[in-house]
């Protein structure tokens, strides 16, 4: 076989591949849905059924509904309380409205800023948290007090009161701190991470009913983190003290 032959064998060979080649690529387009006309492989009678997944326990469900729902008139609302009367408070835009139980508003208090958390005392004090601070308002809806910033970076979530403190928790800071009812710093719990006694973002704090005790949200740890105290929330000792008398 001479050169010429041989090269002739070459160059038919890679054109039959060549032909191949092109033939496969044909009947892969051809067969190729790129437009999704033939679906997803499911029969046009499949239904994913999750009426399994909607059923709820009727022992697990405590409450119903009892009244229509009230609308508030704000765009954003960020706080609710029931004072002592049972008067509703909300918190949203830049004002505090007051409901009675039936959605009727009693009465507005108009804010310079967003209020984020709200609390209300007993002889009526509202206690609202901005965004790094504390400002009060008397039961007629007359400012008392501004307290001072709590820090730069501070982001107000939860306020409550006892009968004498003031507990505020602060997500920018990962703590919650507590103060007097003048607004006179006490202490704090936390620091970010996820040890005892620290928290990662904590969004919300609740105060026994004898006010010995504090429920923490701990958002961030997916966790709610218990504090008590062996003397009155008064006389509560700083972070390092505090520690030590976690439970």
């Amino acid at each position: 076989m001479n050169k010429i032959t041989t090269v002739a064998n070459i160059k038919t060979a890679i054109g039959v591949l060549i032909i191949l080649a092109v033939v496969v690529a044909v009947v892969a387009v051809v067969k190729l849905d790129v437009l999704g006309n033939k679906g997803g492989g499911l029969s046009k009678e499949f239904k994913y059924d999750v009426n399994e997944l909607v059923q709820i326990d009727p022992n697990l469900i405590l409450y119903e509904e009892s009244a229509e729902a009230i609308k508030t008139g704000l765009a954003n609302t960020h706080g609710i309380t029931v004072d002592s009367k049972g008067s509703i408070y909300v918190a949203g835009d830049k004002a505090i409205r007051i409901f009675d139980q039936s959605g009727e508003q009693l009465g507005e208090i108009k804010l310079n800023d967003t209020p984020r958390c709200l609390a209300v005392t007993e002889n009526g004090t509202i206690y609202a948290g901005q965004r790094d601070h504390v400002e009060v308002y008397d039961a007629e809806g007359q400012k008392q007090a501004s307290w001072e910033s709590v820090g730069q970076d501070a982001i107000l979530t939860s306020i409550v009161t006892s009968d004498n403190n003031v507990f505020v928790a602060d997500a920018g800071n990962n703590r919650v701190q507590y103060f007097t009812a003048r607004g006179s710093y006490l202490g704090e719990w936390g620091g970010y991470g996820g040890a005892e006694g620290e928290f990662h973002l904590p969004s919300d704090v609740a105060l026994s009913r004898d006010g010995f005790r504090a429920y923490v949200a701990d958002t961030g740890n997916g966790r709610i983190q218990y504090f008590r105290w062996r003397k009155p929330p008064v006389e509560a000792t700083t972070l390092g003290r505090v520690k030590a008398l976690f439970r």
